[in-house]
């Protein structure tokens, strides 16, 4: 068995040759006209990241994902008086706190479905045989995630949760 993020299982992920195939395709396909470079890297770099770490095999959920990130960028960056002056938190009526919880439960419910789909997906292929399977960044987490070992309080084993599996995600 080798490491959750070790070189190797970094170098054995199809899903980044891929990427990387319809990359080269792109820039094949417009010979004698320009590319935007910058586009074409920022593309090819969101879809090895959504897909090493959450395995889809289409960009599904990917610019739902987008969105949400985009959001939290908006609110990182916004001006919020009360994180200066907490007694003057009252000018900006709550907003900046309600759509901070609204971003931070649509992320947690995103990636809670993506947790499901894997956690399914786990299952219906342990009930079928024992075919060798592309794994992502979830799949090699949920190996550490087990109901019936967190109950357990063996020291000998290393277990985590659900939330830490999504904490480790965002990571």
């Amino acid at each position: 068995m080798f490491a959750v993020f070790s070189r190797r299982r970094a170098e054995s992920w199809a899903s980044v040759r891929e990427e990387i195939d319809s990359a080269i395709r792109t820039i094949a396909g417009q010979v004698g006209s320009p590319v935007n470079i910058g586009e074409l890297v920022f593309g090819l770099t969101k879809n090895i990241t959504y897909r090493s770490a959450f395995g889809s095999m289409s960009n599904e959920g990917q610019d739902e994902f987008i969105k949400i990130l985009q959001e939290f960028s908006k609110l990182f960056g916004a001006f919020n008086i009360a994180d200066f002056i907490p007694s003057l938190g009252w000018i900006q009526g709550g907003e900046f706190n309600k759509r901070l919880a609204n971003a931070r439960n649509s992320l947690d419910g995103f990636i809670d479905k993506i947790i499901d789909e894997h956690m399914e997906k786990k299952k219906n292929n342990s009930d079928a045989n024992d075919t060798e399977i592309d794994t992502d960044m979830v799949d090699e987490l949920l190996a550490f995630y087990s109901e019936d070992d967190l109950k357990n309080d063996s020291e000998d084993s290393l277990k985590v949760t659900r939330d830490n599996i999504k904490a480790l995600i965002m990571v």
